[in-house]
């Protein structure tokens, strides 16, 4: 079974989510949602599998260069562990801890429009690959540090760009892309804030959205293409264009369809 793709909590804890990049026995796990100030925060694992349909690992905090002058290297650090566990393709839970925290999410795939079939080793040439769900880093790993995680369903994609602030703290922007001419897609960037990640209940009627700029993404192939994006959200502000490509850490990497 392949869990690639976009996950949340279900209608009431609207406003978080957690990205899987996963290839071959390895979910690379991409986690938005609020610090304890209601910011956007992020944080990563890369769970391992064990037994069953369990996957675990490490959870960490990313800081770096703000997203308008970023330089690598970016700085990870341990800040608690996760486990994953799969039920069916559609549903499993997220068990988390942090700091003297503990919690279990129960989980979903997140559906807007169809979801594609993903599988590890279906096609080793990624340049021919016509969905381009995945997670997605600068061409050649050269800004190794920040990435987009690209949710493709129909002719919508949902990205989450995890990147940094000018004071170098973890920072997510989101836009909901829909096509335009073959091979391009564009949407309103977002910033989002809401209740911190570990509030019981989940209060998602506090999460608030602004719109803070244009992102757009044209692809060459399957495997090659562009991130274009306008920000301004007052404290953070850029204008640029950056080469991307597929992050592949198990090859030959995962592809949908």
């Amino acid at each position: 079974m392949n869990y690639q793709g976009l996950w949340w909590g279900g209608l009431a804890e609207s406003g978080w989510g957690i990205n899987f990049a996963h290839q071959g026995d390895v979910i690379f796990a991409t986690w938005f949602t609020y610090d304890g100030n209601g910011n956007p925060w992020w944080l990563t694992m890369t769970a391992n599998k064990g037994a069953g349909e369990v996957y675990s690992g490490q959870l960490m905090q990313t800081t770096g260069a703000p997203f308008f002058n970023f330089v690598p290297p970016a700085t990870a650090t341990v800040v608690g562990s996760g486990v994953l566990t799969f039920t069916s393709a559609t549903a499993g839970s997220f068990t988390y801890t942090i700091g003297t925290t503990t919690q279990t999410k129960a989980l979903s795939l997140q559906v807007f429009a169809t979801p594609p079939t993903c599988t590890w080793g279906a096609q080793p040439n990624l340049a021919l690959a016509t969905n381009y769900q995945d997670l997605w880093w600068a061409a050649g790993g050269a800004e190794s540090g920040w990435g987009v995680n690209l949710t493709h369903q129909g002719t919508t994609i949902f990205a989450t760009w995890f990147t940094y602030d000018a004071q170098r703290k973890p920072l997510w922007y989101s836009v909901t892309a829909t096509q335009g001419v073959p091979k391009t897609y564009s949407g309103q960037l977002v910033k989002t804030s809401g209740p911190p990640y570990n509030l019981v209940p989940f209060e998602s009627d506090k999460v608030q959205r602004k719109n803070v700029g244009t992102a757009t993404f044209t692809f060459t192939d399957g495997n090659t293409g562009t991130f274009a994006y306008q920000v301004n959200d007052g404290a953070n502000v850029g204008n640029q264009s950056k080469a991307i490509t597929r992050q592949v850490f198990r090859p030959p990497g995962t592809v949908c369809q």
